[in-house]
Formats: C-alpha cells, structure tokens, sequence
C-alpha cells in the first residue's frame, strides 16, 4: 500500500498574499489599483441604470406622460449609460497595458532571483520545484494578469450588494434567502472543481517540465546530428507523446468536473428566477405593486443574486489566484546564505592570497563527500594547477575557491579572513574565469567579451589578440562588432568549439580581476592551438594569481606547483619535476597518459 504523500502547508494565508501583492504593485504601478477602484464604482453605476431605465419608461407609459417627455427620459438614461460605458472601456483598455506592465516586472523579479540566488540553491531541488511552480504562474500570465479584474469584479460585489439591499427593502425577506441561497449552490459546486484543480496542479507539474525539456531538446542545433545518427527523433516523439497524454487526461478529468459544476450553475438560475418571476407576477395580480415596480423588483432580484454569486466566485477565485501568488512570492524569498549588502567589503590590497583549511563538501541528496579536508595555501602571484582524473574533485575545489560554494566544513580565507564575511558580489569581482561549460549571448562578439556597462575598445583589442581568436575576427564583415547565433540573428555568425572558448577566454582576460580560473581551457582546442595557449600562459597570467583545472597531466608543467586531487583529497603537491622524482600517483597517472602519444595509440 503506498502511503499518503503530506503536503505542506502554504506559508502564507490568501490574505496575505493579496496583501503583499497590493503593496508591491502600489510600490511599481499604483495606476493599477487606482484603476481598479474606479471600475468597481462604474460598475455598479452602469447596472443601476440599467434597472432603473425599463423600471421609469414603465412608469411614465402606465402614467400616461406625453411621449415628448418620455424620450427625453430614454435619452437622458442612454446618454448617461454611453458616457459611464465609454469610461469604462477606457479603463479596462488602459488597464491592460499596466497589469502587463506589472507582469514584466514580476517576470523580471524571477529572473533576478534565479540570476542572484546563491550558486548552491540552483542545484537543490526544492528550489528548481520553487522556481517552477513561481515561474509556471508567472510566464503564463494567468494569476498576475486575472486577479485585477477579480479584485474588480469582488469590490463591485460588496457595494452592489449593499446597493441593492436598498433597493429591495420593500420585497419579502425570503426573496433574499432564495436569491443567497441558491448563489451559494452555485458557487460551492464552483468551489470544489478549483479546489480539486488546484490540489492535482502538482500531478501534471512533473509531466510539464518534461514537456518542456524535450521541446527544447528537438530546437537544439547542438544536438541535430545526434538526432539523425542515432534515430532520435522516434524516441523523442514518443516521449513527448506521452507526456502529453498524462496532460491531457489530467486535464479532461478536470473539464468534466467543469461541466458538472457549470450545469449545477444553470440549475440554480433556473429554480431562482423562476420562483421569482412567479412570485412577482402574483404581487402585481394581487395589486401589492404596480408593473414598474414589478419590471424594478424582477431587474433588481437578478442584479442582486449576480452581486452575491460575484462575491462568492471571485473569492474562489482570488484565493486560487492569491494562493498562486504565494508560490511566487515563496520562491523570490527563498532563503540565501551569502552575505551581500550586509557583508564586510573587500580590503583593498595588491594582490590576495587564497587558502582552504580543513575543507569539505557535500552535495545536497549526496551520501559522502565529493572532497575531504582540503588544506591548501595559494600565495598572490602563483600559478598552481589543479590535476586529477574526472570526477576526481576538481571543478568542485575550483568553486569553492570562487565562492560559488560554501564548504560544508572548514573554511576558505582571502587574505586570512573567512569569504563568508564578506559581501559575496565584491568577492566575486576578485575572479575571472573560463569554466568547462559555456555560452554565448546573442550579441555581438563585443559585447560577449564586455558583458558590462564599461566599454574600453583598446581592452577588448587586447584581450583578442592575447586569447588567440584575431585572425578569425578579422575575416568577419563586420568585426568584432558581428552578431552572433543565427536562431536569433540572420546574419549572426557561428563558431566553432575553439572559437567558443578561446571567445571566452577573452572575456576573462577583458574582466581583469587579479585571480585567474581556467578550468579545463583547452577542452575544444587543437592540439596546435593548446601548444600556442600553453606558450602564453606566463602572459595570460601575468599579474594575475592562476589557478589552472586539468586532467592532461602534460599541460601542467608551466605551473609553479601542482596538486593533484584523488580519493577526495589532495594526494601529493609539488612541481612536475618534483611530483615525477616521487614516483607516486602523478608519475603513474602521467605514464599512462604520454605512453598513447610515445606509442601512437589508436583508439
């Protein structure tokens, strides 16, 4: 028997989730909400001409008035309905452009949260289910755009109700009940269709998400010579296939429930209105009101019953809605460890030393460390190298170095002071680095190495010319002012893996920060082109403390020192020649490796 999955219980009440929307749209855009205030008094002034208006042309008819006063009335009634219908409709249009506006904004607060969360909460999968559910809502649009016109539609329903109280006082109480009562049939039946709905949103989350990876998969050009070589198309079709078969059940399940709550709806009206329309015709046979009256009372019933069931469905709605919101605002405040603007600055000084005392990190799900007690001294100006097989730590060491991690226990130092007291941006601009996995923006070529509001075209110059890719900017039309990804451009260009990251190079040469990662540089390179970076290490790394990720051991030995890292830790340290006379791990790893090229291996 499977057990019952809990769920948690949503931080925030649908109040409060209103409430914080309120406040921050009042803060962005108070033109919204004042409009939505606007439209709730013309709402209910454009429905109280339109009971009064058949009520009066009664009157004046049964009364006998001359017809010259009749039409002036019509007139006079028509005029003000146009005028208050024509603001109205200005409203509402002006109104869509703000609510856009606000779901901009909102698209941009996601944005800027997965942009400046800490690095470690992207790999947490609280916070990627956080970031989908916020983001789902978002991009679709539906909450942030639907719950204005639901706060509209709710305050038109207090003060219509309140209104039309006094305009009914003089018809029997039951008439309320009945009209109350059957709205809240209506709305129960409402209810439990969303409640249903939102309960089960989470079923077709998962099948979703992956609706939208292979989506995305198919539109890779990356991947398009997989696709044909090894026939992946089939399997991908029928992948999606079947994701969007779970969807679609899910989600014919739900418009079963709708139509069962939208036939109770008609029920209800039905069994209201005609109760009523009997009622009244029997006041009017009986002579207890006149037929103005009656056209008033019958006009007004209506109106009544459609302000309670607007009350009633608009706060089904604006819970659903509020309890949306609430997923957003759960995952833009979700928790961060770094310290920014609360964080120490960065002392000034010629050049930093970076030391790791007793590290250690896990992965979150993780069941033992990646890497264990690291203890490591990097002196300002060095240049080390970080060896060892995949998967042997590497990368992770690197990110720890960065601040991108936090150990899970020890500690790295700047200078001897803990990074976590500093404020985490500042520290992150001591570091420049071309990691393993890259990519492009859809910009041109300089703005790809700049990515900044400073602009210096003798640094971007430089910066080509030292990471090796001058020749292949040079023979562009336009330079280094060509765009690049042709998705997105027509005429944007296309480089090569080589390109690629001697490209990136370029950017971090351009940052011009004092501390150097390379990891893994020359992964897409020649073996020509990777002789050629290793020959300019020494001035690539120039003023800069270096630390060089590799697992081509040969590659190494322009480093000052060497660490290389197995069995979660650091296994021995020293220069080439040094690590080499040891005979150790790194002089049987670097063996293996030179022998395929001594003897010419063919793999």
């Amino acid at each position: 028997m499977s057990k019952k999955v809990s769920k948690e219980k949503p931080r925030y009440t649908v109040w409060q989730n209103m409430s914080y929307l309120i406040r921050d749209v009042w803060r962005k855009e108070q033109s919204v909400i004042l409009v939505v205030v606007a439209q709730i008094f013309l709402s209910v002034a454009v429905a109280l001409v339109g009971i009064f208006l058949p009520a009066t042309v009664v009157q004046q008819i049964t009364s006998g008035v001359e017809l010259q006063v009749l039409i002036i009335t019509i007139l006079a009634f028509t005029t003000g309905m146009v005028i208050l219908q024509t603001i109205n409709h200005y409203l509402v249009s002006s109104a869509n452009g703000r609510r856009e506006r606000i779901l901009i904004l909102a698209i941009c607060d996601a944005m800027e949260k997965t942009m400046n969360t800490d690095y470690a909460n992207l790999e947490h999968q609280s916070f990627t289910d956080a970031q989908q559910k916020a983001v789902g809502q978002v991009l679709s649009g539906g909450s942030f755009m639907d719950i204005w016109q639901c706060f509209m539609n709710f305050g038109a329903g207090i003060l219509g109700f309140f209104v039309y109280i006094a305009v009914l006082s003089v018809v029997h109480p039951w008439v309320f009940l009945l009209a109350a009562s059957t709205c809240v049939i209506s709305v129960v039946a409402r209810h439990r269709v969303n409640l249903w709905w939102h309960k089960n949103e989470d079923r077709q989350a998962a099948p979703g998400k992956r609706i939208r990876s292979i989506n995305h998969m198919s539109e890779r050009q990356g991947l398009a010579k997989d696709l044909r070589l090894f026939a992946m198309h089939t399997w991908i079709k029928e992948l999606f296939t079947a994701n969007m078969n779970l969807v679609y059940s899910f989600r014919k399940r739900g418009e079963k429930r709708n139509a069962l709550a939208g036939a109770a709806d008609a029920l209800t009206i039905f069994v209201r209105e005609g109760i009523t329309y009997i009622y009244l015709i029997g006041l009017v046979l009986s002579g207890e009101i006149t037929p103005d009256v009656f056209v008033l009372l019958f006009a007004a019933v209506a109106g009544f019953s459609g302000w309670i069931s607007d009350i009633l469905r608009e706060w089904v709605e604006l819970s659903r809605h509020g309890m949306n919101i609430g997923r957003m605002r759960e995952f833009l405040e979700y928790p961060d460890t770094f310290k920014r603007e609360g964080g120490a600055e960065i002392p000034k000084a010629t050049a930093y030393s970076l030391e790791l005392r007793n590290v250690s990190y896990q992965y979150q799900g993780a069941d033992s460390n990646a890497i264990e007690n690291i203890n490591l001294h990097i002196k300002p100006g060095e240049k080390l190298a970080v060896v060892g097989l995949n998967g042997a730590g590497k990368t992770t060491l690197v990110k720890l170095m960065c601040g991108l991690y936090d150990p899970t226990a020890g500690s790295v130092l700047l200078n001897g002071i803990d990074i976590r007291e500093f404020n985490r941006d500042e520290y992150y601009a001591l570091f420049t680095a071309v990691f393993q996995e890259f990519n492009i923006l859809p910009a041109t070529i300089s703005d790809n190495i700049i990515q900044d509001t400073t602009w210096d075209n003798r640094r971007v110059q430089d910066a080509i010319e030292l990471a090796g890719i001058q020749d292949k900017i040079s023979s562009l039309p336009n330079g280094a002012d060509s765009f690049l990804i042709k998705e997105v451009h027509l005429d944007g260009e296309e480089l090569s893996g080589g390109e690629t990251q001697r490209l990136m190079l370029a950017r971090a040469l351009y940052k011009n920060a004092p501390i150097l990662i390379l990891d893994e540089p020359t992964a897409a390179l020649d073996p020509i082109a990777e002789s050629e970076l290793y020959s300019r290490y020494a001035e690539l790394s120039k003023r800069r403390t270096s630390v060089y990720i590799s697992h081509r051991l040969a590659s190494t030995r322009f480093c000052d020192r060497i660490v290389l890292i197995d069995n979660k830790g650091i296994a021995e340290v020293g220069t080439h020649d040094e690590l080499m006379k040891k005979s150790g791990k790194y002089a049987e790893l670097f063996e293996i490796q030179s022998k395929y090229y001594r003897e010419g291996v063919v793999f």
